[in-house]
């Protein structure tokens, strides 16, 4: 009998299969600006017309040319505004649009970063779920609020404090002696605020991982298989911490930051990539060698890679973008203004995109209202730079841009609507056809006649001052929430899931908006006004053979695969998809070392 039980104890084992049970991989994205990624996926193109780099869009993109949704990769991407307030989760399958999220951070957005191409060649080479926790806010330092906590407390480099004491009385940027107290606190206070947001949301994802991927397996659980660290333009250029270009310090702080995530996550082997900024290509060669020196350190050989990101500078886009300034200037203008604050009709530029619908836009008339922030968390103290932001509206107002919307008691007007004297530029706009009113907040809306919608793209023209929103037929479609600053119409290019709301027959045009202090003064100004327009296939045939004066076939090219400032490699989805490759190679490497 007992032969008998070890016999069918052994056939058992000899049919049953092997356990394929693996824990869920997961990996941890963190940085600041060019962690979130500010390429555009409009620039997806320019990465196809290199031979090195057409093979990596074919893995970007489904056959029929829409971003690629991996099956396999689940996000749960934790971001929001510079300062860390109305942080929001995005979740979801890997696709494009977990990049720079803007206004709404739980939502997909038009932008990738390095994340898109590391899931992707994640899962390609692992073939099995994978949880990707991406953490990232622009303009956040590693001396300061992502301080790792074995650092110790910030302080000021000798060079900088001997400079300042010498200057009791402050000079050239030098704090007098009686601010220093408060500039020592306020960065007291700063220190490390975004390193625990980081490691709290990496928890509580953690406690619960079903919730971001469904394919988790509670028996199997987890590993933490990688951290991936793209960060350190505001460490570039802060000459305070770093004086001389001397960045040693960014060393010893990278040194503890790697350590103290290990700790802190409970993965002492956790392998960790450094992506090296290489933001100017080869150039910053002080900074970049500091970024990558831990790799170098003993305790961390063969868990901690340093990625050299110079490499994949585009040196084409590079050599355009002194020409970018004026070829931005056309393409983001709709209309010039005149000293008297009249639209300049002689700039050449502003003839072949054309106003949507009729009234014309100087013929349409507006219905307005402003209205003051009666809350007290909508208040702000006077005279503060930036004002836009959303408040709590007076009752009955809170459908106030559906097209349905009773403003029969509004105000009516032609645009531009304003108050106060407006200088820019030698521009005065101080005449405006409608006062803007007594309230800080002004809500407008009009409406349009469509007879056909025939144009190869649409986009909208606006002459604002500060933030603002706009609605076209009760739906939102855009929002801008800093400084616009310029006495000039600016443009929006609508995409498909905006224009899809234009339609034919009535369109209402709805915006949001406020004031603004004037510096030093009680005085406020502002100025709003705003239409649709569009640009046929034939005009816009014309406009490209005209922007030749201004640029190359070549540089208009590189141009395209363009979507930002140098400091974010351009915004180009090019150099940020060769990135994320980048970091998942390194990443995969360090995994398969026994």
């Amino acid at each position: 009998m007992k032969i008998k039980i070890i016999l069918t104890a052994a056939l058992l084992c000899i049919l049953s299969p092997p356990s394929s049970a693996k824990p869920l991989k997961v990996f941890i994205l963190a940085g600041q600006s060019n962690m979130e990624g500010h390429a555009q996926i409009s620039t997806f193109d320019y990465i196809g017309k290199d031979p090195k780099t057409a093979p990596l869009l074919k893995e970007m993109r489904n056959p029929d040319g829409t971003p690629r949704v991996c099956d396999k990769v689940w996000m749960s991407y934790l971001t929001g505004p510079y300062d860390g307030s109305a942080n929001g989760e995005g979740l979801g399958k890997l696709t494009a649009g977990f990049g720079e999220r803007g206004g709404n951070p739980t939502q997909l957005s038009s932008k990738i970063g390095p994340e898109f191409t590391f899931g992707i060649f994640m899962e390609k080479e692992l073939k099995e779920p994978i949880l990707i926790i991406k953490t990232a806010w622009g303009g956040r330092s590693l001396n300061t609020e992502f301080r790792p906590p074995s650092a110790g407390p910030y302080k000021l480099p000798k060079a900088i404090q001997d400079v300042w004491d010498q200057h009791p009385q402050g000079a050239h940027g030098v704090p007098k002696l009686e601010e220093r107290k408060k500039w020592q606190d306020d960065k007291d206070a700063a220190s490390g605020v975004f390193y625990r947001m980081m490691i709290d949301h990496v928890k509580k994802v953690l406690t619960d991982p079903k919730r971001v991927c469904p394919e988790y397996n509670e028996k199997d659980g987890y590993e933490i298989a990688g951290f991936v660290w793209l960060q350190g333009f505001n460490d570039l250029v802060d000459g305070t911490t770093y004086p001389n270009e001397n960045y040693d310090e960014y060393s010893r702080l990278l040194s503890h930051f790697i350590r103290d995530v290990r700790k802190d996550l409970s993965a002492p082997k956790m392998p960790f990539v450094i992506g090296v900024l290489g933001v100017d290509g080869d150039k910053n060669v002080n900074f970049r060698k500091a970024m990558a020196a831990p790799a170098a350190m003993p305790e961390f050989k063969g868990n901690v890679v340093a990625v050299d990101t110079a490499p994949f500078w585009d040196h084409d886009i590079a050599a355009a973008e002194p020409k970018q300034g004026q070829y931005n200037e056309i393409i983001g203008i709709s209309q010039t203004l005149k000293e008297d604050g009249s639209i300049n009709k002689d700039w050449k530029w502003g003839n072949f995109w054309k106003p949507i619908g009729k009234p014309l836009p100087e013929e349409r008339t507006w219905r307005y209202a402003t209205v003051d922030a009666t809350e007290k968390k909508d208040i702000l103290e006077k005279y503060d730079g930036r004002r836009f932001r959303e408040i709590t509206l007076p009752a009955g107002m809170e459908n106030w841009h559906k097209p349905d919307f009773d403003d029969s008691k509004w105000t009516t007007g032609k645009a531009p609507i304003g108050k106060g004297s407006w200088k820019h530029n030698g521009i005065t706009l101080d005449k405006f056809p409608s006062p803007w009113g007594k309230g800080e907040f002004l809500i407008m809306r009009n409406t349009f006649e469509v007879e056909d919608l025939n144009c190869e793209s649409y986009r909208i023209a606006i002459l604002a001052r500060q933030g603002f929103k706009v609605y076209l037929n009760g739906n939102e479609i855009y929002t801008y929430i800093w400084w616009q600053d310029h006495a000039r119409y600016s443009t929006i290019v609508l995409n498909e899931d905006q224009v899809k709301y234009l339609k034919k027959g009535k369109n209402v045009l709805a915006v949001y908006a406020n004031d603004q202090y004037e510096e030093n003064s009680p005085e406020r100004y502002a100025a709003l006004d705003l239409w649709v327009e569009g640009i046929t296939k034939a005009d816009k045939q014309k406009l490209d053979l005209a922007l030749e004066e201004v640029l190359s076939q070549k540089d208009r090219e590189a141009l395209k695969g363009a979507s930002n400032g140098g400091y974010h490699y351009f915004g180009s989805a090019k150099i940020f998809a060769q990135m994320g490759k980048a970091f998942a190679e390194a990443n995969l490497k360090m995994m398969k070392k026994p």
